[in-house]
């Protein structure tokens, strides 16, 4: 999972792209009750409304047919479990969404800002360790519907501010969640504590 070339990852997903794209991973997207699908929903439709145009929200790992409201779509793919072709979803969204009830540590939070593609979450369990509020991504309150159509509707009306928090997420993550870094710290507390 790492920051990759947007318009290849659409033209391999055949995604357009003109689209603002808004991307949103869990098993059983639409059906998982940790993962308040209905905010996600409600939330893709203020945007698309605030900005006044299409909004393409991609909800990998469940099948159902495509859902639309107003200028919104969303479009439900279903789970993969290719790792390289997961990260392509990432590699091709514009933000990521996430608005769990309950979350220890959010991987595929983990997994979009490797990518570094900015994050909309909420900020429950573990998820505000992860993310640099207002730098890598915004956190919101749980089922806080408007705060998290307005936090997308920022990112997506300012190129230069979705480009900076883009780059910093991906700085952000590689120096905080590799797997080598992650390792030698377990070592060094193992050590410490033995």
């Amino acid at each position: 999972f790492r920051p990759a070339h947007r318009p290849s990852a659409r033209e391999m997903l055949g995604i357009p792209q003109q689209a603002r794209m808004l991307l949103f991973v869990a098993y059983g997207a639409r059906t998982n009750p940790w993962k308040d699908y209905e905010t996600i929903k409600a939330a893709v439709a203020q945007v698309a409304d605030r900005l006044e145009r299409e909004v393409l929200c991609l909800a990998l790992g469940e099948g159902a047919p495509t859902e639309r409201i107003g200028r919104a779509e969303i479009r439900f793919v279903p789970f993969e479990s290719d790792p390289s072709t997961v990260a392509r979803y990432y590699q091709a969204a514009d933000v990521y969404v996430h608005a769990a009830h309950a979350e220890t540590m959010g991987l595929t939070i983990t997994e979009a800002l490797a990518c570094g593609v900015p994050v909309v979450v909420t900020a429950v369990g573990g998820i505000p360790e992860q993310v640099r509020d207002a730098r890598t991504g915004f956190l919101t309150a749980p089922g806080d519907v408007r705060a998290m159509a307005e936090a997308v509707t920022a990112l997506l009306s300012d190129d230069n501010l979705l480009g900076s928090m883009g780059k910093e997420a991906a700085e952000d993550a590689r120096r905080r969640f590799d797997f080598k870094r992650q390792a030698n710290t377990y070592l060094d507390w193992y050590q410490e504590i033995s």
